[in-house]
């Protein structure tokens, strides 16, 4: 038996001199060789490879580890921002409510210049209430998990009187940023039922409005299709825009009447704090 095992060596080291690429072999010692009876006088031996020799390398093991760890940190930052940023596919939304808010297709674009819809036009009675109407779900109060939903920290924001935090949609921000620029626009046409404080404007405040608008524009891009004519006038220096280009719009309605559910007035009371948290 020790004969073969000798003549077995012999042959492996001799293969390794003309392989030197090929996988060690690991013979077995002297003392190991009693195992052969029990498997039926067959030498065992034990390759190892590549693998083995990195495995068994204690600088290898802590950098595989290091590395699963930075892997699976990476992995869960991207299925988290993968389900806070969505909500079935759509932008993601802080209040549950609108998650299910509806969606219509319009085809009324304001093309003509001289038309004048109830929230259009110079300053008058009718559209003056129109807007007022229009804008009395700006505020709301916000609960503090709303806040938190929306990466905003309830320490640094104002309180309301009754609780919460006054808050407001940015579609009726925007809508209020556009009835500062009607102002400005008819600043000498000013109807008896808009307040000085309304009249007011500072040119911060609408330029601060045009860039949430052209935000808002670039956002959510609206993909119609607009053409041009000629205009019935020849004296005329603009061409006259046209579209009826289908559109998707949110249902109005629908978000209008949880506005209103949700709405504290347009001159809510405020609470500010003390360091100590106490009203003030």
């Amino acid at each position: 038996m020790r004969e073969i095992v000798q003549r077995l060596e012999k042959k492996v080291i001799s293969h390794l001199e003309l392989n030197p690429q090929s996988p060690t072999v690991t013979m077995l010692h002297e003392e190991e060789e009693f195992l052969l009876d029990s498997h039926e006088g067959k030498p065992i031996y034990r390759r190892e490879g590549w693998y083995s020799r990195l495995a068994s390398s204690r600088w290898v093991g802590i950098y595989v580890l290091v590395l699963h760890i930075v892997l699976a940190v990476l992995l869960f930052e991207h299925i988290y921002t993968f389900f806070t940023s969505t909500w079935d596919g759509k932008p993601f939304i802080i209040f549950p409510e609108l998650r299910s808010l509806g969606h219509v297709v319009q085809t009324k674009h304001a093309t003509n210049h001289s038309a004048y819809t109830m929230y259009s036009g110079p300053p008058n009675e009718a559209n003056a209430a129109a807007w007022e109407h229009l804008l009395q779900p700006l505020y709301f109060n916000a609960s503090e998990q709303e806040l938190q939903a929306s990466g905003t920290d309830p320490s640094a924001s104002v309180k309301v009187k009754g609780g919460g935090y006054i808050a407001a949609l940015g579609v009726y921000h925007e809508i209020h940023c556009l009835n500062k620029l009607r102002y400005f626009l008819y600043a000498s046409q000013r109807p008896s039922n808009q307040s000085e404080d309304d009249a007011q404007i500072s040119t911060d405040h609408l330029d601060h409005c045009l860039e949430v608008l052209r935000m808002s524009a670039m956002c959510h891009a609206d993909l119609s299709l607009y053409t041009f004519r000629w205009p019935a006038d020849p004296q005329s220096k603009f061409l006259e825009a046209h579209s009826t280009s289908p559109k998707m719009c949110v249902d109005w309605t629908q978000l209008e009447s949880y506005a209103w559910g949700r709405k504290i007035g347009l001159t809510p009371t405020l609470v500010r704090e003390t360091p100590d948290g106490q009203p003030n």
